[in-house]
Protein backbone atom coordinates (compact mmCIF):
# COMPACT_ATOMS: atom_id res chain seq x y z
CA UNK A 1 0.00 0.00 0.00
CA UNK A 2 1.14 3.25 -1.14
CA UNK A 3 0.71 6.89 -1.04
CA UNK A 4 1.09 8.65 -4.67
CA UNK A 5 1.22 12.21 -5.92
CA UNK A 6 1.49 13.84 -9.39
CA UNK A 7 2.90 17.06 -10.38
CA UNK A 8 1.76 19.76 -13.16
CA UNK A 9 2.93 22.47 -14.45
CA UNK A 10 0.49 25.90 -15.67
CA UNK A 11 0.03 25.39 -19.24
CA UNK A 12 2.09 28.01 -20.42
CA UNK A 13 4.68 27.15 -17.79
CA UNK A 14 8.65 27.13 -18.85
CA UNK A 15 9.46 24.51 -16.35
CA UNK A 16 11.19 21.04 -18.21
CA UNK A 17 11.62 17.89 -16.97
CA UNK A 18 15.06 18.51 -16.77
CA UNK A 19 14.59 21.63 -14.64
CA UNK A 20 12.77 19.12 -12.25
CA UNK A 21 15.07 16.13 -12.50
CA UNK A 22 18.05 18.55 -11.68
CA UNK A 23 16.43 20.11 -8.17
CA UNK A 24 15.67 16.57 -7.29
CA UNK A 25 19.19 15.63 -7.57
CA UNK A 26 20.45 19.15 -6.08
CA UNK A 27 18.01 19.17 -3.36
CA UNK A 28 17.21 15.27 -2.57
CA UNK A 29 19.48 12.42 -3.54
CA UNK A 30 21.83 11.73 -6.56
CA UNK A 31 18.80 9.47 -9.54
CA UNK A 32 19.46 6.12 -9.55
CA UNK A 33 21.46 4.71 -12.51
CA UNK A 34 18.09 4.30 -15.00
CA UNK A 35 18.13 8.24 -14.50
CA UNK A 36 14.25 7.89 -13.63
CA UNK A 37 13.76 7.47 -9.70
CA UNK A 38 15.59 9.10 -6.81
CA UNK A 39 15.11 6.99 -3.64
CA UNK A 40 15.74 9.20 -0.91
CA UNK A 41 16.54 8.15 2.77
CA UNK A 42 17.57 9.75 6.12
CA UNK A 43 20.11 8.42 8.02
CA UNK A 44 19.39 10.13 10.91
CA UNK A 45 16.12 9.85 10.99
CA UNK A 46 15.13 6.27 8.74
CA UNK A 47 12.38 8.21 6.72
CA UNK A 48 12.23 7.16 3.07
CA UNK A 49 10.00 8.19 -0.08
CA UNK A 50 11.15 8.08 -3.76
CA UNK A 51 9.99 10.54 -6.93
CA UNK A 52 9.58 8.84 -10.09
CA UNK A 53 9.95 9.81 -13.33
CA UNK A 54 7.21 8.56 -15.91
CA UNK A 55 7.07 7.78 -19.41
CA UNK A 56 4.16 9.70 -20.74
CA UNK A 57 0.42 7.63 -20.68
CA UNK A 58 -0.57 6.06 -23.93
CA UNK A 59 -3.70 4.05 -22.57
CA UNK A 60 -7.05 5.69 -23.57
CA UNK A 61 -7.97 5.57 -19.73
CA UNK A 62 -5.09 6.81 -18.30
CA UNK A 63 -5.11 9.71 -21.04
CA UNK A 64 -8.48 10.92 -19.58
CA UNK A 65 -7.21 10.90 -16.48
CA UNK A 66 -3.92 12.38 -16.18
CA UNK A 67 -3.39 14.46 -19.26
CA UNK A 68 -7.06 15.65 -19.93
CA UNK A 69 -6.79 18.98 -17.94
CA UNK A 70 -7.28 22.24 -19.63
CA UNK A 71 -4.99 24.59 -17.17
CA UNK A 72 -2.42 22.19 -16.84
CA UNK A 73 0.67 19.98 -18.44
CA UNK A 74 1.80 16.87 -16.71
CA UNK A 75 4.79 17.24 -15.77
CA UNK A 76 5.34 13.02 -15.84
CA UNK A 77 6.93 12.95 -11.81
CA UNK A 78 4.97 11.56 -9.52
CA UNK A 79 5.95 10.76 -5.49
CA UNK A 80 5.72 7.56 -3.67
CA UNK A 81 5.46 6.83 0.36
CA UNK A 82 4.59 4.09 2.08
CA UNK A 83 1.03 3.67 4.46
CA UNK A 84 1.60 1.52 7.63
CA UNK A 85 4.94 3.67 9.26
CA UNK A 86 5.23 6.14 11.92
CA UNK A 87 3.62 9.27 11.44
CA UNK A 88 6.92 10.80 11.57
CA UNK A 89 7.13 9.56 7.53
CA UNK A 90 4.43 11.82 6.66
CA UNK A 91 5.93 14.79 8.49
CA UNK A 92 9.32 14.54 7.16
CA UNK A 93 8.09 13.48 3.43
CA UNK A 94 5.12 16.30 3.20
CA UNK A 95 7.98 18.96 4.23
CA UNK A 96 9.95 18.29 1.48
CA UNK A 97 6.87 18.17 -1.05
CA UNK A 98 5.39 21.49 0.04
CA UNK A 99 9.04 23.18 -0.65
CA UNK A 100 9.40 21.50 -3.98
CA UNK A 101 5.95 22.66 -5.35
CA UNK A 102 6.48 26.02 -3.90
CA UNK A 103 10.10 26.39 -5.59
CA UNK A 104 8.93 25.06 -9.17
CA UNK A 105 5.58 26.58 -8.89
CA UNK A 106 3.89 22.86 -9.62
CA UNK A 107 0.52 21.87 -8.62
CA UNK A 108 -0.42 18.29 -7.05
CA UNK A 109 -2.99 15.86 -8.39
CA UNK A 110 -3.87 13.62 -4.87
CA UNK A 111 -5.90 10.32 -6.09
CA UNK A 112 -6.75 9.45 -2.27
CA UNK A 113 -8.18 13.09 -1.65
CA UNK A 114 -11.04 14.75 -2.58
CA UNK A 115 -9.88 17.72 -5.35
CA UNK A 116 -10.17 15.94 -9.10
CA UNK A 117 -7.36 18.77 -10.27
CA UNK A 118 -4.43 19.26 -9.82
CA UNK A 119 -3.97 21.76 -6.83
CA UNK A 120 -2.13 23.68 -3.93
CA UNK A 121 -2.04 21.66 -0.73
CA UNK A 122 -0.29 22.46 1.97
CA UNK A 123 2.06 19.67 4.13
CA UNK A 124 -0.34 20.07 6.60
CA UNK A 125 -3.17 18.93 4.31
CA UNK A 126 -1.35 16.18 2.80
CA UNK A 127 -0.16 14.55 6.16
CA UNK A 128 -3.60 14.65 7.65
CA UNK A 129 -4.85 13.01 4.11
CA UNK A 130 -2.25 10.44 3.96
CA UNK A 131 -1.93 9.48 8.18
CA UNK A 132 -5.62 8.59 8.19
CA UNK A 133 -5.06 6.28 5.92
CA UNK A 134 -1.84 5.31 7.78
CA UNK A 135 -3.80 4.76 11.22
CA UNK A 136 -6.20 2.80 10.21
CA UNK A 137 -3.71 0.30 7.76
CA UNK A 138 -1.98 0.28 10.84
CA UNK A 139 -4.40 -0.71 13.11
CA UNK A 140 -5.90 -3.14 10.62
CA UNK A 141 -2.78 -5.29 9.86
CA UNK A 142 -1.17 -4.34 13.62
CA UNK A 143 -1.09 -7.99 15.31
CA UNK A 144 -1.13 -10.02 11.45
CA UNK A 145 2.71 -8.66 11.25
CA UNK A 146 3.52 -8.63 15.06
CA UNK A 147 4.42 -4.98 15.08
CA UNK A 148 5.39 -2.33 17.79
CA UNK A 149 3.48 0.01 19.11
CA UNK A 150 4.50 3.52 20.16
CA UNK A 151 2.56 6.54 20.66
CA UNK A 152 2.43 9.17 17.85
CA UNK A 153 3.72 12.02 20.46
CA UNK A 154 6.85 9.98 21.43
CA UNK A 155 7.67 8.78 18.16
CA UNK A 156 7.27 12.00 16.72
CA UNK A 157 9.63 13.59 19.08
CA UNK A 158 12.61 11.44 18.65
CA UNK A 159 11.90 12.18 14.94
CA UNK A 160 12.29 15.98 15.91
CA UNK A 161 15.50 15.52 17.53
CA UNK A 162 16.96 13.13 15.33
CA UNK A 163 15.47 15.06 12.34
CA UNK A 164 17.60 18.56 13.90
CA UNK A 165 20.57 16.28 15.16
CA UNK A 166 22.75 17.47 12.00
CA UNK A 167 22.36 21.12 12.69
CA UNK A 168 23.15 20.84 16.16
CA UNK A 169 26.04 18.71 15.53
CA UNK A 170 27.59 21.46 12.92
CA UNK A 171 26.06 24.69 15.43
CA UNK A 172 28.32 22.72 18.48
CA UNK A 173 31.41 22.09 16.42
CA UNK A 174 33.95 19.18 16.71
CA UNK A 175 33.97 19.57 20.26
CA UNK A 176 30.56 17.87 21.05
CA UNK A 177 28.94 14.72 19.65
CA UNK A 178 24.87 14.85 19.29
CA UNK A 179 23.99 11.24 19.32
CA UNK A 180 21.28 9.84 17.63
CA UNK A 181 18.03 8.34 19.35
CA UNK A 182 17.10 4.73 18.13
CA UNK A 183 13.88 2.65 18.70
CA UNK A 184 14.24 -0.59 20.27
CA UNK A 185 11.60 -2.83 22.01
CA UNK A 186 11.49 -5.07 24.79
CA UNK A 187 12.04 -8.91 24.81
CA UNK A 188 9.70 -9.26 27.31
CA UNK A 189 6.15 -7.62 26.60
CA UNK A 190 7.76 -5.49 22.96
CA UNK A 191 7.12 -2.22 24.33
CA UNK A 192 8.77 0.16 22.70
CA UNK A 193 11.76 2.63 23.87
CA UNK A 194 14.19 4.77 22.99
CA UNK A 195 17.84 4.51 23.12
CA UNK A 196 20.80 6.73 22.85
CA UNK A 197 24.48 6.91 23.75
CA UNK A 198 27.50 8.53 25.28
CA UNK A 199 31.05 7.72 24.78
CA UNK A 200 33.74 7.79 27.31
CA UNK A 201 31.91 10.97 28.80
CA UNK A 202 33.17 13.25 25.98
CA UNK A 203 30.58 16.67 26.17
CA UNK A 204 27.57 15.23 24.43
CA UNK A 205 23.86 16.24 24.15
CA UNK A 206 22.17 14.07 26.24
CA UNK A 207 18.62 13.78 24.32
CA UNK A 208 15.03 12.58 25.84
CA UNK A 209 16.17 8.93 25.48
CA UNK A 210 14.30 6.51 27.71
CA UNK A 211 17.84 4.40 27.97
CA UNK A 212 21.50 5.60 27.52
CA UNK A 213 24.53 2.99 26.48
CA UNK A 214 27.36 4.17 27.83
CA UNK A 215 30.84 3.27 26.09
CA UNK A 216 33.64 3.60 28.36
CA UNK A 217 37.54 2.75 27.96
CA UNK A 218 39.51 2.97 31.23
CA UNK A 219 42.81 1.45 32.65
CA UNK A 220 42.23 -1.44 35.55
CA UNK A 221 45.10 -2.29 36.52
CA UNK A 222 47.80 -2.67 34.14
CA UNK A 223 45.17 -3.52 31.11
CA UNK A 224 43.16 -1.17 28.94
CA UNK A 225 39.31 -2.41 29.38
CA UNK A 226 36.50 -1.65 26.84
CA UNK A 227 32.88 -2.09 27.60
CA UNK A 228 29.69 -0.35 27.35
CA UNK A 229 27.01 -0.57 30.35
CA UNK A 230 22.79 0.25 29.87
CA UNK A 231 21.33 2.06 31.90
CA UNK A 232 17.74 4.19 32.38
CA UNK A 233 17.55 7.93 32.47
CA UNK A 234 16.79 7.89 35.63
CA UNK A 235 19.82 6.14 36.70
CA UNK A 236 21.82 8.72 34.40
CA UNK A 237 20.03 11.80 35.80
CA UNK A 238 20.50 11.00 39.38
CA UNK A 239 24.40 9.96 38.79
CA UNK A 240 25.48 12.78 36.41
CA UNK A 241 22.45 15.50 36.30
CA UNK A 242 24.01 17.78 38.78
CA UNK A 243 26.68 17.82 35.52
CA UNK A 244 24.34 18.58 33.32
CA UNK A 245 23.14 21.83 31.64
CA UNK A 246 19.62 22.70 30.36
CA UNK A 247 20.10 22.84 26.68
CA UNK A 248 18.27 24.53 23.67
CA UNK A 249 16.51 21.81 21.94
CA UNK A 250 13.34 20.33 24.01
CA UNK A 251 13.90 18.62 26.44
CA UNK A 252 17.80 18.35 26.16
CA UNK A 253 20.36 18.63 28.09
CA UNK A 254 24.12 19.33 27.61
CA UNK A 255 27.28 18.45 29.20
CA UNK A 256 30.20 20.71 28.70
CA UNK A 257 34.11 20.21 27.91
CA UNK A 258 34.76 21.37 32.02
CA UNK A 259 31.77 18.58 33.66
CA UNK A 260 33.17 15.88 31.22
CA UNK A 261 36.76 15.95 32.82
CA UNK A 262 34.48 15.78 36.71
CA UNK A 263 32.55 12.42 35.69
CA UNK A 264 35.39 10.57 34.44
CA UNK A 265 35.52 8.07 37.48
CA UNK A 266 32.13 8.33 38.32
CA UNK A 267 31.14 7.48 34.28
CA UNK A 268 33.04 4.20 34.41
CA UNK A 269 32.35 2.86 37.49
CA UNK A 270 28.31 3.20 37.54
CA UNK A 271 27.10 -0.32 37.54
CA UNK A 272 24.33 -1.57 34.53
CA UNK A 273 20.67 -1.51 35.33
CA UNK A 274 20.07 -3.91 32.65
CA UNK A 275 22.12 -5.92 30.03
CA UNK A 276 21.23 -4.75 26.56
CA UNK A 277 20.80 -8.19 24.28
CA UNK A 278 18.72 -9.60 27.63
CA UNK A 279 16.49 -6.94 27.44
CA UNK A 280 15.75 -5.46 24.42
CA UNK A 281 16.42 -5.38 20.33
CA UNK A 282 16.17 -2.88 18.02
CA UNK A 283 12.89 -2.16 15.88
CA UNK A 284 12.35 -1.85 12.18
CA UNK A 285 10.72 1.16 10.73
CA UNK A 286 8.30 -1.21 8.93
CA UNK A 287 7.09 -2.96 12.11
CA UNK A 288 6.91 0.66 14.73
CA UNK A 289 3.30 1.64 14.24
CA UNK A 290 0.98 4.65 15.99
CA UNK A 291 -2.18 2.81 15.69
CA UNK A 292 -2.94 -0.65 17.37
Amino acid sequence: MSYDLYFYKEKDGHLTEIDIANYLTKNLVKVDKEATQWFFQNPDTGVYYSFDQNEAEDDTDSIELYESFADFTNTHFSFNLNFMRPAFFGLEAFRFIEKFINDLNLFILNPQGDIEIPCKITKEELFENWNQTNLRASADHFEELGCSYIPMEKSNAAWKYNFNRGNLQAELGDSYFVPKIFFFKTRKDNSVLTLATWTEHIPSVIPPADYFILWRQYRKLFKRVKDNILISRETLINNFGEYFNDYKFTDCKIIHPENSIKVKDKFNSVKPDKVLKEFAEGVDMENLYNAK
